[in-house]
């Protein structure tokens, strides 16, 4: 795997050869290109600058379904990996050289997508029930009625931007009838799992609807004709606009696309679906991994996770099978929370106990607080049992861990401790504070989400229970492997699906032969890899890559090999694909080879 990824390295770095110009050679040709890109980036996509904490094009929705909006695409990366190449790399520093390697891998990686036929068929796709556009302009929206605005500029910003995503909705209407004459469907569990959120989202009296809960929260700084225009506006452009656009969606989805949804779950049952699939499995593990290669590598980690969980169950004292064993952790009444109070609480503990200790193992800590919270009822359905919202890079606003509280008696006390690594610390809040804090990296790195970095570091995250005190008990132990062998699973199932073509239900049944899921989470989670393929396969592929980092670091160093510095050399420098990830930190175990000398 490490050759193949030097391999991956050297290969796109090739596209990009050093120029002659000494004007262009320069850190700040780097940085102004880069600027350059951010802003015709943003100008072109208003979701992609908001991922980036711009807000700039805040009241804008993007017209991102249209060919027109892939052709200004193409253009801009065209043009940009043209200004790339006549940068001289060899002649910047070594950050620069890092962010020239992570735009150059960004840049190849999106020219990927938007190759003819491929780019135009992920538009004929372009709502699902984990992170459709209808699932996740209601959240924005709820959260902005948790954070309440402040300015008249805000309410017309919002005003502006709410018609702007009814026209968008519109446009994937359109696009999804073009989807059924060509065979390019989603799968009818999909459908039926968005019915029921637009449903909840637009369902009963319209004067009671979340879009209007900022009228209500409106400061009392705005006021006379201000305030009586923003009343009249916003009120119109919910109850006249955007309600009806979503039931429009609720009847199209119900009357005319439910009955033609493609009875395939994977990609590789629409036409060209494959190419597509080959594709999001490059983007999300940053490897040239072959489907069928990283189907072995799940299998192998189920083997190897199994014949812990073997040792784990004798320490717990179980006499019966594994399978026995999962049953009574799923049914036993000691493994239920009694109510939310009692989760949040548990999810508490586990932060405070690792936040005590996290000195062990790190030299910072999170600048911004880690809060809970739960998923409001229209979403948590179709979310998994927890997801971080990142604080922001200054630190004044939280970090928040999103628990799922839905079907509580579903969702296990002894996954607490393995989960709070996963989502809050030291995995997504560390690690995203650790690089938006780095103020002297530019944006797109302070706060990249290369997912095999930073869900493979949260992955790895969990490995560290042991370092905080954690695990001792051997059902929080069992229940770190589960979600362990929960991710190896993954990467069986979502090939399975989308390269082997296996039935929803045979993916359902492998996840539950294999874990400590519930069939409502394991349906939950088969339809959320359906809704995104790959996705899922970044998880273990970047958590196995930074323990192989560790091992090299460790063998290389010896008893000068310190846990601190290697997490440090990790995070410091923000998400990267593995490639760069693997020649950055083989860089720092030279310097400090060196150092010790």
């Amino acid at each position: 795997m490490r050759l193949a990824r030097y391999a991956v390295l050297a290969g796109f770095l090739a596209l990009f050869p050093a120029g002659a110009g000494t004007a262009a050679s320069t850190g700040a040709a780097l940085e102004q290109l880069l600027k350059d890109y951010r802003n015709s980036e943003a100008r072109l996509d208003s979701s992609s600058s908001m991922e980036l904490s711009d807000q700039r094009y805040l009241e804008r929705y993007e017209d991102d379904l249209l060919p027109a909006y892939i052709e200004a695409r193409r253009k801009i990366n065209e043009d940009t990996r043209a200004k790339l190449a006549a940068i001289d790399r060899t002649s910047l520093g070594r950050q620069d050289q890092l962010s020239y390697d992570i735009f150059a891998w960004s840049l190849s990686d999106d020219a990927d997508e938007l190759k003819d036929g491929v780019a135009e068929r992920f538009q004929l796709l372009p709502l699902n029930q984990f992170n459709g556009a209808q699932i996740t302009f209601a959240r924005d929206m709820k959260q902005r009625a948790d954070n309440p605005m402040e300015r008249v500029r805000d309410y017309d910003a919002a005003i502006r931007r709410m018609l702007g995503f009814t026209r968008w909705m519109d446009q994937a209407i359109l696009n999804m009838r073009e989807g059924i004459t060509k065979g390019v469907t989603q799968p009818r569990s999909v459908i039926e799992r968005m019915i029921a959120q637009v449903e909840m989202v637009s369902g009963g009296d319209p004067e009671a609807s979340l879009f209007l809960i900022p009228l209500k929260t409106m400061p009392a700084s705005i006021s006379g004709d201000d305030r009586v225009r923003i009343q009249n506006s916003y009120r119109a452009a919910v109850i006249g606009e955007l309600i009806p656009t979503y039931r429009r969606l609720g009847d199209f989805l119900k009357t005319e696309y439910l009955p033609k949804a493609r009875k395939s779950a994977g990609l590789s049952g629409v036409p060209g679906g494959k190419d597509m699939y080959l594709h999001l499995v490059r983007s999300n593990t940053t490897t040239e991994l072959s489907p069928d290669e990283i189907l072995d590598i799940g299998l192998a980690e189920l083997k190897r996770i199994e014949g812990e969980m073997e040792k784990t169950k004798q320490a717990a004292g179980f006499s019966g099978s594994l399978a026995a064993f999962r049953d009574f952790l799923k049914t036993d009444a000691r493994f239920k929370f009694k109510d939310e109070a009692a989760m949040r609480a548990e999810f508490t503990r586990v932060r405070d106990t690792v936040l005590e200790q996290l000195d062990k193992a790190f030299s910072t800590k999170p600048r911004a607080e880690l809060t809970f919270r739960f998923h409001e009822p229209f979403v948590a359905p179709d979310r998994p049992a927890a997801e971080y919202a990142p604080a922001s890079g200054d630190g004044r606003r939280p970090g928040i861990v999103i628990l799922n509280s839905f079907d509580l008696p579903s969702r296990p006390t002894y996954t607490s401790e393995v989960l709070q690594l996963h989502e809050g610390v030291p995995g997504h809040h560390l690690q995203t504070q650790y690089a938006a804090a780095n103020t002297l990296l530019p944006r797109f790195r302070r706060f990249g989400h290369e997912t095999a970095f930073v869900e493979g570091w949260a992955l790895y995250a969990e490995s560290l229970g042991t370092e905080f005190g954690l695990y001792s008990d051997p059902y929080q132990k069992f229940g770190a492997l589960s979600f362990d062998a929960w991710r190896a699973s993954r990467l069986v199932v979502d090939i399975g699906m989308h390269w082997l073509s296996w039935p929803r239900e045979t993916a359902v049944e492998f996840l539950m032969a294999h874990t400590t899921l519930s069939r409502a989470e394991a349906e939950e989670e088969i339809d959320r890899y359906i809704a995104i393929p790959g996705q899922a396969l970044a998880y273990k592929i970047g958590e196995r890559n930074i323990l192989d980092l560790r091992e090299r670091a460790k063998s290389a160093l010896g008893e000068k090999f310190d846990l601190k510095k290697f997490h440090d050399a990790i995070l410091r420098d923000g998400a990267m694909p593995l490639a760069i990830l693997d020649a950055k930190v083989e860089r720092w175990i030279a310097d400090q080879k060196d150092s010790i000398l």
